[in-house]
């Protein structure tokens, strides 16, 4: 089965945001790539392409499951309501195609030696 690896970021009109999301993929595709064939990243808002747009490139490259990874923190709004019903629009439109959301990153645990150690950074 091909798979995918689908980016969701939040979204900003901020130029040095799209490009760190680009940076972010980029890194992804360097040691991501025997795990998903295809990987790319959309946006909720403010940005292109958009979460539903993303989607669709990775299914016109032939992925048949697409594994979403939220680039977010906490469980809000987008989280708890917005993302979950974009993507029932998605599975409706393409119900060949196995969908799988995973949890935001800030609930993993590896989040806590980050934290500690930008604050040690700071010193």
């Amino acid at each position: 089965m091909k798979r995918g690896l689908f980016i969701l970021a939040h979204g900003s009109r901020s130029p040095e945001a799209k490009k760190q999301l680009e940076n972010v993929v980029e890194n992804i595709e360097k040691k991501g790539k025997a795990q998903f064939q295809f990987i790319e990243s959309g946006a909720m808002e403010l940005s292109k392409p958009s979460f539903p747009e993303g989607i669709q490139r990775l299914i016109d490259k032939g992925a048949e499951e697409i594994v979403i990874v939220p680039l977010f923190l906490f469980f809000g709004n987008h989280i708890k309501k917005d993302i979950p019903r974009i993507l029932e629009d998605i599975k409706t439109k393409h119900p060949e195609v196995k969908f799988t959301l995973t949890s935001p990153i800030g609930e993993d645990p590896r989040i806590v030696d980050i934290l500690i150690e930008k604050g040690n950074q700071a010193r």
